[in-house]
């Protein structure tokens, strides 16, 4: 049935099912004990199955928990100081999080069927009370129990943190002091031993990534590197509609094929002149990847990719030309270049609606440029693509654009890369003023500054091209803020980076006050790869108190147990107490089963299942049969994940061991699955109490 609901109402089932059983259940069913409700018998119950708990010995899982948080602790492995603190607060939450979570279930599930096997529930029903303080009562008793569990895990949590932190910071200090730690090595140890290790900072991250050849000025074009350091991509937006040319019914889509227009310039550089020769590393480990070409004085040349939503080749480029290089006659970029491709190319573009084109360079010794100006016109943008018609008027422009919201044609300007990587782009290095630059672009981003400075943190991962290990020299990296409306820089500062470690640094503060500004990045050490992404670099907007932060994980976790004591109670109230334990963990871990099978579960799914088992046979009814069916249930499946409990909403350890500051809607979400779920469950719960005989 879940499979035929309408698609409006399909969109907001998440909001339209909760709010249905909340008001038929409570406001219409059940009105006359929701208007005569109190709160102060609903928490005599309560206190009369907190106290029940409490004799039950269920806070003595809670020194239990703290021996083995103490003794993982104590044989835990580390790359250093900053990550054993961390590792320590991973494992202390976790077992708050599943002490407070499994006493929760065993407790909320064994407590109703326990008393009407009992007959306690007996003389509870003979008095004035209904049956939505009893659900609701024990709801709230049950949470005391949680938030008990919690406040005894909490302290344990904050003094054990905050006594190995003293410890660790203490050694640290002392090693210092003693000279023992490398001079690589030595300025981070030098801020931990000055912030200390425990944070909670509200990170600003950068809107965009660029990495240029050379580095913006007040000119708008833009220069990227060759021999595979370098490449464009463009968004474009393609339907069958674009694909067909104007005034044509008789075409299909993609019979015409497709034109790329390309207007690109090139100019010689002097890169390799001051790098070490060629690594000889295998393919794919910081090595040049694109068979290079050189070209006459005058001419360079490109090739073309065209990539899917993920970046992911959609057509490789040895399909575009007969596989050759696409060659540029006109240095300034102002002359366009066009390359036919074919029809089956262009049908197969409709693979992915949204889709980008790739431009690499392929002369060594050349850099490209192209024109980032607004170009109303679609043909005056670097990259456009033309449909050709039976006459030049019946002709389809497609321009880029990655904006379907609005009629008004909106151009994309392209995205400079570096040579792409496992781990993000990579960034090469080199002498100052010839290496290429990676742009991070700040947008309303405001610098936390107390001494005209603002701080920021770097994690990358660095790699070496055919260097010898023992003579590897010390990655320097030269950073610059500059204001995006001025254009004033602030002074370069130098850091030396460690491959896969933070590194902490600050920059002048007064190029960022409007909250607009980039910041440059170069490496200057030759020979090396730095890998990069637009995350690997943060502005240190605010910092917070840890024990509040801690405070905040804390209550996530218990939001969890409330939602968990909601559901088991509402299992209880029909099933025997083992089989409520486990359609409660069944509900709890349902949403996250089924996101686990997303790709499984996306739309054409039916027809792959189809095609695997009858192979191309088309037409037959079997074929159909299959493929319909797997499409319902496929439907069934992500509409019962819209409705199941999103777990992942209560994420309370991640942030706070990364040291970042729990924020507001970390905070909302989790209230936002108890509104959706967990007072739906509420109610039905009294509904199935109110109508279960529990006395003679």
């Amino acid at each position: 049935m879940l499979a035929y609901i309408p698609q409006s109402i399909e969109n907001n089932l998440q909001w339209l099912a909760p709010a249905a059983i909340v008001v038929l259940g409570l406001l219409v069913y059940g009105f006359g004990d929701l208007f005569r409700f109190s709160f102060r018998r609903a928490h005599a119950i309560s206190s009369v199955c907190f106290w029940e708990s409490i004799r039950r010995r269920v806070l003595w899982i809670s020194p239990l928990a703290m021996i083995g948080v103490l003794l993982v602790t104590q044989f835990q492995k580390s790359l250093d100081e900053q990550d054993a603190i961390r590792q320590t607060i991973k494992f202390t939450l976790f077992a708050a999080g599943m002490v407070v979570t499994m006493t929760a279930v065993i407790l909320a599930c064994t407590n109703l069927p326990r008393e009407i096997e009992s007959r306690v529930i007996y003389t509870v029903v003979t008095k004035p009370i209904t049956r939505l303080e009893i659900v609701a009562g024990k709801v709230l008793g049950f949470a005391k129990v949680s938030a008990a569990i919690l406040v005894i895990m909490g302290v344990f949590t904050l003094i054990y943190i905050h006594g190995r932190g003293w410890s660790l910071r203490r050694d640290i200090q002392k090693r210092l002091e003693a000279g023992s730690i490398d001079p690589i090595s030595r300025p981070t140890y030098e801020y931990w031993a000055k912030e200390g290790l425990l944070s909670a900072r509200t990170f600003e991250k950068p809107a965009t990534l660029q990495v240029y050849a050379q580095e913006p000025n007040s000119d708008t074009r833009r220069w990227f590197y060759s021999e595979g350091d370098g490449s464009i991509v463009v968004p474009f937006f393609v339907t069958p509609e674009l694909l067909t040319p104007r005034g044509s019914p008789d075409f299909k889509p993609g019979d015409a094929g497709i034109v790329v227009q390309l207007m690109i310039g090139f100019r010689d550089t002097d890169y390799n002149k001051a790098q070490p020769e060629p690594s000889g590393l295998p393919i794919g480990i910081a090595a040049p990847t694109t068979t290079l070409i050189q070209a006459p004085a005058k001419s360079a040349a490109v090739r073309i990719e065209f990539l899917d939503e993920n970046l992911n080749s959609l057509i490789d480029y040895r399909s575009i030309n007969g596989g050759q290089p696409i060659v540029l006659n006109d240095p300034s970029g102002a002359t366009p270049t066009s390359i036919q491709v074919s029809q089956e190319i262009a049908l197969n573009l409709l693979r992915s609606q949204l889709l980008y084109v790739s431009v690499t360079g392929a002369t060594q010794g050349v850099e490209y440029s192209v024109d980032t100006r607004h170009e109303p016109d679609a043909l005056h943008n670097p990259i456009c693509l033309l449909v050709p018609g039976t006459t030049p008027d019946m002709a389809r422009i497609i321009g880029p654009v990655d904006d379907r919201t609005t009629d008004t044609y909106q151009p994309a300007l392209p995205t400079f890369r570096g040579r792409t990587s496992t781990y993000g782009q990579q960034l090469r290095g080199g002498p100052a003023k010839i290496a290429p630059v990676a742009v991070y672009r700040f947008r309303g981003a405001t610098p936390r500054s107390a001494d005209g400075s603002a701080a920021f943190e770097i994690r990358v991962r660095i790699e070496h091209s055919g260097a010898d290990e023992n003579d590897i020299e010390t990655t320097r990296f030269q950073l610059i803020a500059v204001n995006r409306k001025t254009g004033v820089a602030g002074e370069p500062i130098y850091i030396s980076p460690e491959s896969n470690r933070t590194t902490y640094f600050s920059l002048p503060s007064f190029s960022m006050q409007d909250g607009d500004f980039d910041v440059y990045l170069r490496d200057l050490s030759p020979g090396q790869y730095v890998n990069i992404r637009a995350d690997v670099l943060s502005l240190v907007a605010s910092k917070e108190s840890f024990d509040f932060n801690l405070v905040k994980s804390l209550s996530i976790l218990w939001m969890l147990s409330i939602l968990v004591v909601v559901i088991a109670i509402f299992c209880s109230t029909f099933l025997s107490w083992p089989i409520a334990i486990v359609l409660t963990l069944l509900l709890l871990l349902g949403h996250w089963g089924i996101s686990q099978l997303s790709d499984s579960l996306a739309p054409g799914i039916g027809n792959m299942v189809a095609q695997d088992l009858f192979g191309s046979v088309s037409g037959a009814s079997q074929v159909k049969v299959v493929q319909q069916s797997v499409d319902a249930m496929a439907r069934v499946l992500n509409q019962l994940a819209i409705i199941l409990p999103d777990i992942g909403q209560f994420s309370a350890i991640d942030d706070i061991e990364a040291g970042i500051t729990i924020s507001a809607s970390s905070l909302i979400a989790p209230m936002k699955v108890l509104a959706t779920f967990g007072l739906p469950m509420l109610a039905l719960s009294y509904v199935l109490l109110r109508n279960k005989e529990v006395a003679p």
